[in-house]
């Protein structure tokens, strides 16, 4: 007979491969962290810009951060699939669904290593490995989503700099972040052969910041920035002018597989607080963990997860081997978002009233869970772009 520790899900899984050594430690090293730094207090930590900032230093002191600095600037020269783990351990985190996606957005620093100049890498890279530089990423505006092409925020040429003007929004650590991977027109006629990527500080002259509430994370920084004639350096210019489109492409896949790894140990984390729950809570005489509808609907939670987890393997060792389409990586984000979906609503369901009170973790996990369906490409952009391939 299966023990209770053979039903419960361990993190540990997550590991069988694909994953190397290395790759291994990184993962118990960013568990470790949570479980010492974030859990004990995340509601505690709240959205205050000192104690984000003071969060983001213990995690950089740490070594979870910057992990793709090549080592001849001082980094672990890490490959893109860290940050697989990285989204992952976050989401099998009780704390993910209050602080939000955090330090997700260190897969950032790809943009910069690919695209920076040696000047321009060796200036960020220390603060970014220390926490002491916290990143975002600065492509969606109200006008532009999914749709990359339709930015509106432009930059112009003006000597040794370019003046930015327009604005972003949705922006994950965009009210406390120091620096963001701007995407802005150089070229409004060239539609997206017109996209250039700049590494903007955002404590320059000219950028303003709207904090956004959101329907998930209480504790996060969301944020609508706006920028009034930023000058930026023209060497902040990551890699040729015109060119975001193809480095935005390169780490879509990444991205993408990155947010299917956080789907599913958010999947994984509601499983098992729900079985933990269900073999505690008694109803007319008996756990509810022993009527039949309850044990099919985990049966059915548990092939949906294990389904899912054998899809991210397939991705992360395709990834790997240089092999991962786009269509793929959409599949796999698609997929694992979705079935995250449906196993936190039956996870939640199962708790009954319990699960609908704030002090109960699955309610947030559920509303945390939303926006899977949403960023790094929506449900229904991601079937499109996989129906052009057949």
């Amino acid at each position: 007979m299966p023990t209770e520790h053979d039903e419960v899900q361990q993190p540990e899984l997550l590991y069988h491969q694909p994953f190397s050594d290395e790759e291994l430690a990184y993962g118990e090293t960013i568990r470790a962290f949570l479980r010492r730094e974030v859990e004990p207090g995340y509601d505690e930590i709240g959205t205050d810009s000192a104690a984000r900032h003071d969060l983001w230093k213990r995690a950089g002191a740490a070594g979870i951060l910057g992990v793709s600095v090549p080592e001849r600037f001082g980094g672990a020269g890490g490959g893109p699939l860290l940050s697989v783990i990285l989204s992952y351990e976050l989401a099998r985190s009780l704390a993910y669904a209050t602080l939000g996606s955090s330090f997700t957005t260190d897969l950032a620093t790809g943009l910069l290593v690919a695209g920076g100049s040696d000047e321009l890498i060796a200036r960020w890279a220390p603060g970014i490995m220390s926490g002491e530089i916290i990143q975002s990423t600065g492509i969606s505006e109200a006008e532009a989503g999914s749709d990359v092409v339709a930015i509106r925020t432009t930059a112009v040429r003006d000597g040794d700099e370019y003046v930015i003007n327009g604005g972003k929004i949705f922006i994950t650590n965009g009210d406390i972040a120091d620096i963001c991977y701007v995407v802005a027109k150089t070229d409004k006629e060239a539609r997206g052969r017109g996209l250039s990527l700049f590494l903007m500080d955002l404590r320059s002259d000219g950028v303003t910041r709207r904090k956004l509430a959101t329907m998930g994370f209480p504790g996060g920084n969301t944020a609508e920035l706006h920028f009034d004639h930023v000058r930026v350096p023209a060497g902040n210019l990551l890699g040729a002018e015109g060119g975001a489109m193809r480095q935005l492409i390169a780490t879509l896949a990444e991205d993408r597989i990155q947010v299917g790894a956080r789907a599913l140990g958010q999947a994984e984390l509601a499983f098992d607080l729900t079985l933990d729950y269900a073999r505690q809570r008694h109803a007319f005489g008996k756990a509810i963990v022993d009527f039949q509808n309850t044990q099919f609907q985990l049966a059915s939670m548990k092939t949906e997860i294990s389904v899912g987890r054998a899809f991210l393997y397939e991705q992360v060792r395709k990834a790997r081997s240089g092999i991962a389409t786009a269509s793929e990586s959409a599949m796999c984000k698609l997929f694992l978002s979705e079935a995250s979906s449906r196993v936190i609503d039956g996870c939640l369901q199962l708790f009954g009233g319990m699960g609908f009170m704030d002090e109960t973790p699955i309610s947030r996990i559920y509303a945390a869970n939303r926006v899977l369906r949403i960023y790094a490409g929506t449900s229904e952009i991601l079937r499109r772009s996989i129906a052009k391939d057949l």
